[in-house]
């Protein structure tokens, strides 16, 4: 199989390549980023990973923000926001809950959305 370009992604559709969203620096930093949580949880209690995770994905939405469509935009703010008011639950079982059941239909409503009209935006 050969590489993907580093220019862009893979078809989506139309086939027309999709331009990647983040730099490779980026895309390190979110890895690395993800290995080393999966370290860190082994000694940690087990609700900091939904945090680490919510963490992570807030990381990738803003480094997606500035090359991201317009169509894409609404959800990453909406995605940084609802991670913003979330977080700050964490003491709540049941407002966290909720909060991250919220991030799941605000990203599900997206999807349906982009794959139903086959909208690459």
């Amino acid at each position: 199989m050969d590489p993907i370009p580093a220019a862009s992604a893979a078809p989506r559709g139309s086939g027309t390549p999709t331009p990647l969203l983040l730099s490779e620096d980026d895309a390190v930093e979110l890895l690395a980023y993800l290995v080393t949580s999966a370290r860190t949880q082994l000694d940690e209690a087990a609700e900091y990973a939904p945090l680490r995770l919510l963490t992570a994905a807030d990381r990738l939405a803003e480094a997606m923000g500035p090359q991201a469509g317009t169509g894409l935009r609404p959800l990453l703010d909406g995605i940084r926001a609802g991670i913003g008011v979330t977080s700050v639950r964490a003491g709540d079982p049941d407002g966290y809950v909720a909060g991250i059941d919220a991030l799941c239909r605000l990203l599900a409503t997206h999807l349906a959305t982009r794959w139903e009209t086959g909208a690459a935006t």
